[in-house]
């Protein structure tokens, strides 16, 4: 029987399939690309089997890598302290303005460090997604602003093949994620619901 970190891979290898069929297939509407950060202007918390997946792959980087991240991650934990303390005028932009924003940890000179481990959430950002309203199972379109800005009929026909089904990859999510919490009771990273991208990459470099 497969590991949930090996059952966890296998998802993200799904998704990584799809998303270059639907890259290719929309390869003019979507300006997502190196040095495209507007996503990245928050800090994330996982649930615990990917927090465990980004863990290992954290703890295989370079010292000055790893170096690097935990400085980064313990200026992030003090932001967020700040802006709870004072915290800023509400915005709806997006990116979020600086001032208001905790950008990710793993961010590291305009590019994601941790880019072969990143999470559901990063891999599905920017592509149309579908979910469902839990109450009412209404279908629910979602797209990064900065994409389709240009083609909203493209938007208004996509079909059923043109979108990730978020309530499918999240159901497989949760799975994967209850067969390791009952398998990894005993990790400090698996007691939490989620655990933060700071907190995991403190976590993997606490000997660095």
């Amino acid at each position: 029987m497969a590991q949930p970190i090996e059952t966890y891979r296998e998802l993200l290898a799904d998704i990584d399939r799809y998303g270059r069929v639907l890259r290719e297939r929309f390869a003019t509407e979507m300006v997502c690309r190196l040095g495209c950060i507007g996503c990245c202007q928050q800090h994330l918390s996982l649930f615990a089997i990917e927090a465990e997946n980004l863990r290992l792959y954290i703890s295989d980087l370079s010292a000055n890598l790893k170096t690097y991240l935990r400085s980064q991650a313990l200026a992030t934990m003090e932001r967020e302290k700040m802006l709870a303390a004072n915290p800023p005028p509400p915005s709806t932009e997006f990116p979020p303005p600086p001032e208001s924003s905790v950008p990710c940890p793993a961010l590291v000179d305009g590019a994601c460090a941790v880019y072969k481990a990143r999470p559901v959430i990063c891999r599905t950002h920017g592509f149309p997604l579908l979910y469902l309203e839990e109450e009412t199972s209404e279908a629910l379109l979602e797209v990064c602003p900065l994409n389709f800005t240009e083609a909203q009929e493209t938007l208004e026909n996509l079909m059923e093949e043109d979108v990730f089904h978020m309530h499918s990859i999240n159901e497989r999510l949760v799975r994967i994620n209850l067969a390791f919490m009952a398998q990894a009771q005993d990790d400090a990273l698996s007691g939490a619901a989620r655990t933060s991208i700071a907190t995991i990459i403190l976590s993997a470099t606490e000997a660095t």
